[in-house]
């Protein structure tokens, strides 16, 4: 399946259940509508960061290197946040700092590896789920899994995904045959 399909079924899923939600009055407001379809919008692009064309490794990549010229700029122009600053801003918030940085390290991880292999297998889907779940907003959690799982349940079930192996495990940088692909 393409990106679009993919973030199609994802998107239209959650809406679907935060709609039922409402209907059955189980949310107290529309409010933790949005966060439930971002993490199903954004969860049904993730599994395919390790795809070198894919819509999540463009937009991760941006993010990135964004982030890098900000702090290269920043510190230039003397804005840079002293060393107490930073340890003062972890400090306050550890919970989602941890959280990002599981996500980031997740995400570097399913970038190394080959297309559907560590992202389309169990160990990766634990791993990008539960940093999304440390954030605290179980909306977007309850979303962004419902969206990776959905993924991954849509390329089992697509022809070139009929051999999709959900429960092997394969850590990231192995090929199919569990041989290291990095190479410098």
């Amino acid at each position: 399946m393409k990106g679009k399909e993919h973030m199609i079924v994802g998107t239209t899923a959650t809406a679907t259940m935060g709609i039922g939600f409402l209907i059955t009055k189980t949310f107290d407001s529309a409010v933790y509508l949005a966060p439930l379809i971002i993490g199903g919008f954004i969860g049904s692009y993730m599994p395919d960061i390790d795809s070198h064309n894919s819509k999540a490794r463009q937009v991760f990549n941006k993010v990135l290197t964004f982030s890098i010229i900000a702090i290269v700029l920043g510190y230039m122009l003397g804005i840079a946040l002293s060393v107490s600053d930073v340890l003062n801003f972890l400090e306050n918030n550890i919970h989602n700092c941890f959280a990002t940085v599981m996500f980031c390290i997740t995400t570097v991880l399913g970038k190394l590896s080959p297309h559907r292999m560590f992202t389309h297998k169990w160990l990766g889907t634990l791993m990008f789920c539960g940093s999304v779940y440390l954030t605290g907003n179980i909306y977007l959690a309850l979303g962004f899994s419902m969206g990776y799982i959905l993924h991954i349940v849509c390329d089992r079930f697509s022809p070139r995904g009929k051999n999709l192996k959900f429960f092997e495990f394969k850590l990231p940088c192995k090929n199919s045959k569990n041989k290291t692909t990095i190479t410098w």
